[in-house]
């Protein structure tokens, strides 16, 4: 699948349910939910917690354990399974929960189903990579001396012969969420409730390119208050800028008319205190009323 927000055509993979059915209950894994996202693998029974972590807990939807990170990966044809996106701090049910969500209603051949799910995270510790970068195999135990994934959908790290592969993945991982995490909006945006899409890693890649070229053209310094980072701590502050949206990623991406970020009218170069200032309200000022209240003047 490409986006994981609803039902998409032709899907492939999952097993002989959705061979079936048509659908599976992860079509939603990457959907914005009032803040959270909801995922779901199928266990053949349920996740056995204990393999996780010794600490588990229980509410209203069953047992579970907080601040897991889970791996979901997906199958395609010549390469088996490879890496398709990740939850970080999720919470994971031992039994998949059907709480009847709107937002997970399924619609097919006649059928209303609501889909369960058994993992869930807030919005912001999603990232769904993007199709085109999935290039990060999960291999299969029997071609890989025991170790790596087999005919269940959930692979546990817990056994020494797994910490190789498990630290190669995690070093994998880590680099998305550096991508992620350096992201200037990113971090601005954090917890803003308002965020209705999903970090993808063709929005991160995306996203650098503009912010290069927005620096080539407006300069490597604060446009608001002519910070410099260079000029006031030498050497570590060289190319040291961050970069703003004028107008909101996701109000910018969703517009009619959008081609793509333009570097010149869509991004400035901030500091990183004219940057906070410009998010002091849910509703960003713009740069030039931020520029109108600056009070001290900055001399390089």
């Amino acid at each position: 699948m490409d986006h994981y927000n609803g039902l998409e055509e032709n899907l492939k993979g999952g097993g002989k349910f959705v061979e079936q059915n048509g659908y599976g209950h992860e079509i939603f894994n990457f959907r914005p939910d009032n803040g959270k996202c909801y995922g779901y693998t199928p266990a053949w029974g349920n996740i056995n917690l204990a393999r996780i972590s010794g600490t588990i807990n229980h509410d209203a939807l069953g047992n579970y354990i907080d601040d897991v990170l889970v791996v979901f990966t997906c199958s395609r044809e010549s390469e088996g399974r490879i890496v398709c996106g990740l939850y970080q701090h999720a919470r994971v049910y031992a039994d998949p929960v059907d709480d009847k969500r709107s937002t997970r209603l399924i619609e097919i051949n006649g059928q209303r189903v609501f889909a369960e799910y058994n993992i869930v995270c807030n919005q912001e510790d999603a990232v769904l990579i993007d199709r085109d970068d999935r290039v990060k195999p999960l291999p299969h135990s029997s071609r890989n001396n025991g170790v790596g994934h087999g005919q269940k959908s959930v692979w546990y790290v817990d056994k020494p012969d797994r910490q190789e592969l498990k630290n190669e993945l995690l070093d994998y991982i880590e680099g998305i969420i550096n991508q992620t995490s350096s992201n200037d909006e990113y971090k601005h945006h954090l917890h803003d409730e308002s965020r209705t899409h999903i970090t993808s890693t063709k929005q991160i890649l995306r996203s650098q390119a503009a912010r290069a070229e927005c620096i080539r053209l407006k300069g490597c310094h604060c446009n608001i208050c002519g910070f410099d980072f260079e000029k006031a701590y030498g050497a570590i502050g060289k190319d040291y800028i961050e970069v703003h949206h004028i107008t909101p990623i996701g109000e910018l991406s969703t517009a009619e008319d959008y081609d793509g970020t333009d570097p010149q009218n869509d991004l400035i170069p901030l500091c990183s205190n004219c940057h906070s200032m410009i998010h002091r309200r849910k509703k960003p000022y713009q740069p030039n009323e931020i520029k109108a209240m600056f009070k001290i003047e900055y001399i390089g």
